[in-house]
């Protein structure tokens, strides 16, 4: 179920001490490359998010996005939307205590921007100190390995987000401007004037690796791992334990 489709009646009779989890996708409008769509980290969440409500629908509901982020080192390319850190923070967490209200014990915020992280770390300790459980989902980074059996690559704009993207939205994608970056920064650096290397094109990575069947299998193997989140997260089966 989509939270903003319900009336209050229908929310009353169908979410109300039934439903205790809820995912909310996050994501940025920013350039991605010369090719991918701005609103890449908003697509793929989102279209992921989808996926698991047809698979539980009568488990989960779905908030509507957070459409923009922190994207401070990609604010030079034109149509990069970017807002602080705090901003960002205080609003995800002020939407997840809300949620605790409406029986909610459980909110997978479903990101797609590797820019937010921070920001909805932090936003996930006043969900834990209003009883929630908090979970957070970076899936080009929580996958990697699995992503890393389909593509020699990851990247912004890169292998496999490109790959999503003809996948999810190939009509958007514009290959003949896709292109590699070969600079990969020696340590974690910030910097006016550097963006020419460290976001050449706004890509990181090999952009013009991406195709369609790779992003479709990558989409397979996320949504299976996502789906092994939530039946883990309803059985309390949190840790893994090394014997």
């Amino acid at each position: 179920m989509y939270w903003e489709q319900l009336t209050t009646k229908s929310f009353q009779e169908k979410v109300l001490n039934r439903i205790n989890t809820a995912i909310l996708p996050t994501g940025s409008v920013e350039a991605h490359g010369m090719h991918c769509p701005l609103g890449t980290d908003n697509i793929a969440p989102i279209q992921f998010v989808a996926k698991l409500e047809e698979q539980y629908q009568d488990r989960v509901i779905v908030l509507p996005p957070v459409p923009y982020g922190h994207t401070w080192d990609l604010r030079v390319w034109p149509g990069t939307i970017s807002v602080s850190n705090r901003a960002l923070s205080q609003y995800v967490a002020e939407v997840g205590v809300n949620l605790s209200r409406w029986g909610m014990r459980n909110i997978v915020v479903m990101n797609g921007h590797g820019g937010n992280v921070g920001a909805l770390q932090e936003a996930m300790e006043p969900m834990a100190e209003a009883g929630m459980r908090a979970v957070l989902v970076n899936w080009w980074l929580d996958y990697s390995k699995d992503i890393l059996h389909i593509t020699e690559g990851q990247g912004h704009a890169g292998e496999d987000e490109t790959s999503v993207m003809l996948a999810m939205a190939g009509s958007w994608v514009n290959m003949p401007d896709a292109s590699f970056n070969p600079y990969t920064p020696k340590f974690r650096v910030k910097a006016e004037g550097i963006q020419d290397k460290a976001l050449r094109h706004a890509t990181t990575g090999d952009g013009r690796l991406g195709t369609r069947d790779k992003g479709e299998r990558i989409i397979e193997v996320v949504v299976q791992r996502l789906s092994e989140m939530l039946e883990n997260l309803w059985a309390d089966n949190l840790f893994t334990e090394a014997r």
